[in-house]
């Protein structure tokens, strides 16, 4: 490593922003000089900026995912010195944008996360920008919603299925509702969207941080886990928008085929939800069926079997 005290004026540039911390290690440059390596990540993507161990006493209690803000000049392309690393006040954080904390680095489908983060910003509802940030910004949850797969060996079976599927359901949703109910309160097609988003946000309790299954994969349904995954959120909304948060707990534990709950669905919402999951699983299963055969005919995944015509403009697909 160049010796990072010396670097030419000109690179300088201020710096200075709240983060999450993904990653630190010690190296030393060409002086031996200790410096503490950090990662610091947000929506956007990651910042690496040293601290010089001989001039700064490095703040304890600081962990993995911890909000920290940090402050520093650029140094080196891509590298910042900082002269200022602490933990993040409550003020700072609550001045983050909805989802900004979220590390862009750990999602194995960037242009999906951004797409997440895009919409969820775009949201008019405060409250329901605050209740996903209580669900999804949570450090024991966050890793997990952004590696999980959908499932271990059905639709959207890869790191990062869980949340591809899941914006799937929320957009396919939305524009169902959008569709038949054309005048539906703008508050109630974001509800919509936001019950779509978090229909699987169980599985966060049934994958680890690496997205691999867990104990409670094996032991527990995902679907017990929902309602304790949006326990923070669900609390604040029955301060704020009470009717909406009954609506989310209704959605999300009334009757559909399979489910291990009793209540008959008794708004429209909760039927574009199912459907909208039901499509999204079935597209993908389509599309991995005839992924390494013939774009037509019969084809077969488990013990599920699609058939396509013998029509020339299917066969690009």
């Amino acid at each position: 490593m160049k010796r990072l005290d010396n670097a030419p004026a000109h690179l300088s540039r201020t710096f200075k922003g709240t983060y999450r911390l993904t990653g630190r290690v010690v190296e030393f440059d060409n002086a031996k000089t200790p410096f503490l390596k950090l990662r610091l990540s947000d929506c956007m993507g990651d910042q690496i900026a040293m601290l010089n161990l001989d001039k700064t006493q490095v703040p304890e209690r600081i962990g993995h995912l911890d909000y920290v803000t940090a402050s520093g000049v650029k140094c080196l392309p891509n590298q910042f010195v900082l002269d200022g690393f602490r933990k993040a006040t409550r003020e700072e954080v609550a001045a983050l944008d909805t989802l900004q904390s979220l590390p862009r680095v750990y999602c194995p489908v960037p242009e999906v996360f951004d797409q997440l983060v895009a919409t969820v910003q775009s949201l008019q509802s405060a409250h329901m920008r605050k209740f996903l940030m209580l669900a999804l910004e949570r450090k024991d949850r966050l890793e997990a919603f952004l590696n999980a797969p959908a499932s271990v060996n059905y639709h959207h079976a890869y790191p990062g299925g869980l949340l591809a599927h899941s914006l799937d359901v929320a957009n396919n949703a939305v524009a169902m509702l959008r569709l038949n109910e054309p005048n539906m309160p703008r508050l109630m097609q974001e509800t919509c969207f936001v019950a779509g988003l978090l229909h699987d946000i169980g599985k966060t309790y049934t994958y680890d941080s690496k997205g691999k299954p867990n104990a409670a994969w094996k032991l527990c349904s995902h679907d017990t886990f929902t309602l304790e995954a949006c326990a923070y959120g669900l609390a604040y909304l029955d301060k704020h928008e009470p009717d909406i948060a009954m609506t989310l707990r209704h959605i999300w534990t009334c009757a559909s085929p399979g489910a291990r709950y009793g209540q008959p669905a008794a708004m429209t919402i909760a039927r574009y939800i199912r459907d909208a999951d039901g499509q999204s699983a079935m597209a993908d299963n389509q599309q991995r069926a005839f992924r390494t055969k013939s774009s037509w005919g019969f084809s077969r995944l488990g013990q599920n079997l699609f058939w396509r015509p013998e029509i020339p403009a299917l066969q690009s697909l």
